[in-house]
């Protein structure tokens, strides 16, 4: 060993023995950095501070990358995420192209209360499961140990068209909103997730620190789990957070995100690095509710770092507007069709508003409505709008509205159809059947 290296191990060594039990500062675990290293992988994109929240202080730090390409970040950097602020479009992103550790999880929102379809000869259960299957709620979503999320959205019958995405990073609050074939983005500050989904709208909903409490350990699918109870003033949230280590930093992005839901801050200290929320439940103050389960979880060692720049190169900055959600129908003509055998011989419809085949939906309110027809998602009304859906046989069918989170579920009513349905925003939500 060459007089320079011992030198070097002696004071290495030396710094060591001073300070055997420091802690990392609470700061740090708040913003997800390891309490272990002051080394995190993968190099994130230079950004330009005053683009983001300009009441946070900025770091004074110096960024150097080892032989391995890590970034090495001083004392002064390993500071509180800073928050996205609303109207601003991002600095470049710039990843290295390489492939990355972390996760792939399939995920579904589920809906409570839905009503099941009449017990009847014509019914045809193997055409309401194909338009079920259609029209499942489903997220994918990778996690990169380094501390990126990518959501896309799989689904007919989000808010959201397939193919629309979600990133995240570790270093931000808030998120940023992709049209599908990424050609434009939004940014999504704190608090905008919760009206995203389920009003397809972009409104910042206060945050507050909630409460929370333990209830519990379990496991789900196969991982170890911590089971927490939050409070706030929206509701309660009953989340099962996975013990993964493999998801790094991008696993509080994803409790970070769900947490938003319920109008709790993601500074919140339940959003852990190395956890994974697999399961989670609301319970909305005013009745209702959903719930999301992780379905199936991956490892991964090959997640493109090009795939999660937060925008991407070809995303074009958009102040306003939503990506189309192509009229809100979710199911096509001959799909609708398929859920019943034959048509019965039911009389004309008495209302000279219904159509002559199908049903007419009509929002009456100023929320986003889901009507359901035998449980199957079939169309998404805006406030003070209404939708022609063509394709079911006449008929009795059960339908129902209600709010992609669940904060309003109307009851079931039966109805024949063809039919013209209205959400009445008096009455709660009368459905008259022709």
């Amino acid at each position: 060993m060459t007089r320079a290296r011992a030198a070097a191990v002696g004071v290495l060594l030396a710094a060591a023995g001073c300070e055997p039990s420091r802690q990392p500062p609470a700061d740090l675990v708040e913003a997800g950095a390891s309490p272990n290293a002051r080394i995190l992988p993968a190099p994130l994109a230079n950004e330009t501070p005053d683009l983001l929240d300009a009441s946070v202080p900025e770091a004074s730090a110096k960024l150097v990358s080892d032989d391995y390409g890590r970034l090495v970040m001083s004392q002064a950097s390993q500071q509180s995420p800073l928050p996205l602020a609303p109207a601003t479009p991002l600095p470049e992103d710039t990843l290295s192209p390489r492939e990355l550790p972390g996760m792939t999880l399939e995920a579904a929102f589920r809906w409570r209360d839905v009503p099941q379809p009449p017990k009847a000869a014509e019914v045809a259960t193997a055409g309401i499961q194909a338009a079920l299957g259609m029209t499942a709620l489903t997220w994918k979503i990778d996690l990169a140990e380094t501390g990126r999320m990518r959501v896309q959205f799989t689904s007919r019958a989000l808010p959201l068209p397939s193919g629309s995405e979600l990133r995240a990073r570790h270093d931000v609050h808030g998120e940023v909103l992709l049209w599908p074939g990424l050609t434009q983005y939004r940014v999504l500050p704190p608090g905008a997730l919760r009206t995203l989904l389920g009003e397809r709208r972009i409104d910042v909903t206060p945050l507050s620190a909630g409460s929370a409490r333990p209830v519990g350990d379990g496991k789900r699918l196969d991982v170890d789990v911590r089971k927490v109870e939050l409070h706030a003033s929206l509701g309660t949230l009953y989340i099962e957070l996975g013990r993964a280590p493999e998801a790094g930093e991008g696993g509080p992005l994803l409790c970070r995100a769900l947490l938003e839901i319920l109008g709790v801050d993601p500074k919140s200290p339940e959003c852990v690095v190395g956890e994974v929320p697999l399961y989670a439940s609301y319970a909305w103050q005013g009745g209702g509710g959903f719930s999301f389960e992780v379905t199936s979880a991956a490892r991964r060692t090959d997640l493109v770092s090009t795939d999660m720049l937060m925008p991407p190169p070809s995303a074009a900055y958009a102040a306003a507007g939503l990506p189309s959600a192509q009229g809100g129908v979710f199911l096509t003509r001959d799909e609708l069709a398929a859920i019943r055998t034959e048509a019965l011989p039911l009389p004309a419809s008495a209302d000279p508003g219904a159509p002559g085949e199908g049903f007419v939906a009509i929002n009456q309110s100023d929320a986003l409505f889901y009507l359901l027809v035998d449980g199957i998602p079939a169309v998404a009304v805006p406030p003070m709008s209404e939708r022609y859906v063509s394709g079911p046989q006449r008929g009795l069918y059960v339908v129902q509205w209600r709010t992609f989170l669940g904060e309003s579920i109307e009851p079931p009513q039966t109805v024949e159809m063809p039919a013209r349905l209205v959400r009445s925003a008096a009455d709660g939500g009368a459905a008259d059947g022709g």
